[in-house]
């Protein structure tokens, strides 16, 4: 009798239980999915070789001759990427381990840090795991202009790949010498009876001051309202919003997710709700974050993937991705006070749990503002302040006076990179001035000066 009644007593328990979880379904807002429904991405949906590029190409001929220009750059790369795939798809492909690269007339393709060579084999549906059981990363490619072979280094290892595939390279070379003959370079100078050994660009042509603004216009209602309707879809009617002193602009969901635009347009994404972890490998945690990218405000032009590092969330593990981009051509060059970058995006099993999005574009409102103008020589620059160079750093070190010449020399040695940039010294959110700079690339530091007054603008140490 006892066991009976017990049943009857269970079976009403989960009558009622049924009945309330139901309620629940129907009457709380559904989860938030919007941009986030993609999970199981195709490669197909996402062009990936205009968002992982290199940062810069060199020329190699008797010298290398180095460009950072977007357009050469991006030219180079749509010739490698099918030429590259079918390197990877030969199935008899050689991989050896040498001490450096062989440099031989060519194309070299240099990534601002090493990227997962997982990127490249799943994004140009080439499984090759003999190449993946030695190249784990891929820092810079180097294409020979004759024979079937590239050479690649990983940031710790070189490695020769070589091929029995009959490759055509016609284009690459037309655009190789096109480099070649834009490109006007010194290779050498002497500075205080000291030889620097890099490639300095000579008669540099730029716009200088380039009027920008941000891409996020705080102070327009109806567009930072669209950008939280397009973001939380149709749970937009449940989100609290929040305007701070300073004019940020908060968006809330059930204290899960935040949507904040801050008052100088950097805009920051916050997801701590936990998720159900599904693929949590890098390549599609990549396509996680670009297709999240694509239908939230859109890839921004020049952008290109710059680090990759792997993160833990709630002891989860996942992705961060960093990209930078440039601007007019060249490379943007940001502040190290303020430790920024264009793009963060981290990613724990498919799905974004932050995202910050700082973007400059060109303000056209003043056109008459920015003009062309010739840079200053940079070994100009260089004499004109090495001797403040070296002070700083000796009072940074704690050295003494009489240390000066050869901390000079130390440094002048240590040069080893040399390009114009656009710097980018604050959040203003309009009419910020970027000026065009010579940024100078020593072993441990990078010099920034003004390209046109030559005055010293700041200094960063290398990561």
């Amino acid at each position: 009798m006892k066991i009976e009644k017990f049943k009857t007593l269970l079976l009403i328990f989960l009558i009622v239980l049924s009945i309330y979880l139901t309620g629940q379904i129907w009457l709380q807002p559904s989860e938030i999915i919007g941009n986030q429904k993609e999970n199981n991405i195709k490669n197909s949906e996402i062009y990936l070789w205009d968002k992982i590029k290199p940062k810069k190409i060199v020329a190699v001929s008797d010298q290398e001759y180095t460009s950072y220009k977007e357009e050469q750059s991006s030219k180079i790369w749509d010739e490698f990427i099918p030429i590259f795939k079918q390197i990877l798809k030969d199935d008899n492909l050689l991989v050896n381990n040498l001490d450096e690269i062989n440099k031989v007339k060519g194309v070299e393709l240099h990534f601002a840090s090493p990227i997962p060579s997982e990127i490249f084999i799943r994004g140009l549906d080439a499984p090759n795991s003999d190449f993946y059981e030695f190249v784990k990363f891929i820092k810079k490619i180097h294409l020979p202009i004759e024979g079937n072979a590239l050479f690649l280094d990983t940031g710790e290892e070189i490695y020769k790949i070589t091929t029995d595939v009959n490759i055509d390279k016609s284009g690459i070379i037309l655009l190789y010498n096109n480099v070649l003959s834009s490109l006007d370079f010194d290779f050498s100078a002497e500075i205080e009876d000291v030889e620097v050994k890099a490639p300095i660009p000579l008669n540099e042509i730029i716009m200088n001051p380039v009027l920008v603004k941000s891409e996020i216009n705080i102070e327009d209602d109806d567009y930072i309202t669209n950008i939280a309707k397009t973001y939380f879809d149709e749970n937009y009617d449940y989100v609290r919003k929040s305007v701070e002193n300073n004019s940020s602009v908060n968006y809330v969901y059930k204290n899960e997710k935040v949507l904040k635009v801050n008052s100088d347009g950097l805009l920051e994404f916050y997801n701590t709700a936990e998720n159900t972890i599904t693929e949590n490998d890098v390549y599609s945690n990549l396509l996680a974050a670009l297709s999240f990218t694509k239908n939230f405000l859109g890839f921004p032009e020049n952008a290109y993937l710059s680090k990759v590092e792997n993160i833990q969330e709630n002891g989860n593990f996942g992705f961060k991705f960093i990209f930078d981009y440039k601007i007019l051509d060249r490379p943007i060059i940001f502040s190290q006070v303020r430790n920024e970058r264009a793009v963060e995006i981290e990613v724990v099993g498919n799905e974004v749990v932050l995202y910050r999005r700082f973007i400059r574009v060109i303000d056209y409102s003043e056109p008459s503002i920015m003009e062309e103008k010739e840079a200053l020589n940079p070994v100009n620059i260089i004499k004109s302040n090495i001797d403040l160079m070296a002070l700083i750093l000796m009072e940074e070190d704690g050295m003494e006076i009489e240390s000066e010449e050869l901390i000079e020399k130390n440094i002048l040695e240590s040069i080893n990179e040399i390009y114009i940039g656009y710097y980018d010294p604050s959040r203003k959110l309009n009419e910020q001035l970027m000026r065009s700079v010579w940024v100078i690339k020593t072993t441990e530091e990078i010099y920034i000066f003004n390209a046109l007054t030559g005055n010293l603008v700041e200094i960063q140490t290398i990561e």
